[in-house]
């Protein structure tokens, strides 16, 4: 959970320099402030440095998710695999956001990133099993709709998206079911299978 909230974290502070550097401005009040005129002088471009560190929350929300994303079946690695993903690919986007770049056309890829978690979601959501709490499974599958909200509600992506996906993730691993509860139902289901294989009376 500490690594997911640590990915939503950078991604919040890493936001106003992009956000603002690319032409937005609700978020000049925290572009001009001491730190971030610092780090803008550090980066000289905030604009591709600090997108392109946006990376890193990708890659830690996606290693954070992947242990218990795995116990939902294919989709849910699908798609923790797809956040990791989406660390090359925005580092990729930014850097190659001018015009004169050899990979321009690979700019603003992270959008379509964030589009394919969303879809995943909701295969992770059907492929969990009801070992999974109803609950979580509603939420692995409004993922595209939370995604959509961090946009809207912080102005920017895929920073913002990160935000509110890096919440959904530290919610995701407080209630995804532990190996106990995994062990109980593969304890169950024996019992089942035994008894269906018996003999009838």
């Amino acid at each position: 959970m500490l690594l997911a909230g640590l990915g939503g974290l950078w991604a919040a502070v890493t936001l106003p320099l992009t956000a603002t550097a690319f032409g937005l401005t609700q978020w000049v009040w925290v572009f001009d402030s001491p730190v971030y005129v610092a780090a803008r002088q550090w980066a000289g471009n905030p604009y591709v440095v600090f997108g392109a560190l946006a990376s890193l929350s990708f890659l830690t929300i996606g290693i954070a998710l992947l242990p218990d994303l795995r116990r939902a079946r294919w989709a849910g690695a699908v798609m923790a695999w797809l956040i990791i993903v989406g660390a090359p690919v925005t580092a990729l986007s930014y850097l190659n956001a001018s015009e004169r770049a050899p990979l321009h056309f690979v700019w603003g890829w992270e959008f379509m990133v964030l589009v394919a978690i969303g879809v995943s979601g909701v295969a992770a959501a059907a492929s969990a099993g009801r070992r999974w709490a109803i609950g979580v499974r509603i939420l692995l599958g409004m993922t595209l709709v939370i995604l959509a909200a961090g946009t809207l509600a912080l102005g920017y992506w895929p920073h913002g998206s990160l935000v509110f996906l890096s919440i959904e993730a530290i919610a995701i691993i407080a209630a995804a079911p532990r190996d106990a509860a995994f062990a109980r139902g593969a304890d169950v289901e024996g019992i089942q299978g035994s008894r269906s294989a018996a003999p009838g009376r």
